[in-house]
């Protein structure tokens, strides 16, 4: 059984993060969360292991997150492996996992924070356009724009809207394995 004790000091100290996790990461953030995360006992429900591996993820460990994906034939495991592919960076592989998720419900709630915290944000131009002209969240775009940022602006914002992402499927993993959000 996953301790909701144990899962919601890992979640308090990754939202206390202060700096989003980098685009591709260089290893594990934090290794007390690390620990932390490991202890969780998810069995074999599908959604308590794609919980476990959303949180190796936020922490950064792409390792941890790509072994238990392995073990999910479904949508939770597409859309982590997507994720982790897009991380390494191996965008070709994040491409053809994320054809795989189909439509997320996840995709209209970060399709609107990532316009959001855009805001009036100069030299972003073309992630506006981008958002505007398509009214859903578009997981290839955001693959192709993690690929060609250079500019550390870009790199900030795509790290934001990473984050948003990631926390954003953490609760949705939390529902579905039915885990308290505290």
């Amino acid at each position: 059984m996953m301790d909701p004790t144990v899962l919601g000091k890992c979640m308090g100290k990754l939202l206390s993060r202060m700096e989003p996790g980098l685009l591709v990461p260089k290893g594990p953030w934090s290794p007390e969360i690390q620990r932390e995360i490991e202890s969780l006992d998810a069995g074999s429900d599908p959604a308590r292991l794609a919980l476990k591996a959303g949180l190796l993820l936020w922490n950064d460990d792409l390792d941890g997150c790509h072994k238990i994906a392995q073990e999910l034939s479904d949508e939770f495991g597409a859309y982590l492996h997507g994720v982790m592919h897009r991380r390494e960076p191996d965008y070709g592989n994040s491409k053809y996992w994320f054809r795989r998720v189909g439509d997320h419900p996840l995709f209209p709630e970060l399709h609107a924070n990532a316009l959001e915290i855009l805001g009036d944000t100069p030299g972003l131009e073309d992630y506006r356009k981008g958002l505007t002209s398509n009214k859903k969240w578009d997981p290839f775009r955001m693959i192709d724009w993690c690929e060609s940022a250079s500019e550390e602006r870009e790199v900030s914002y795509l790290r934001a809207v990473q984050a948003i992402e990631i926390q954003g499927l953490t609760r949705y993993w939390l529902d579905r394995a039915g885990m308290p959000r505290s």
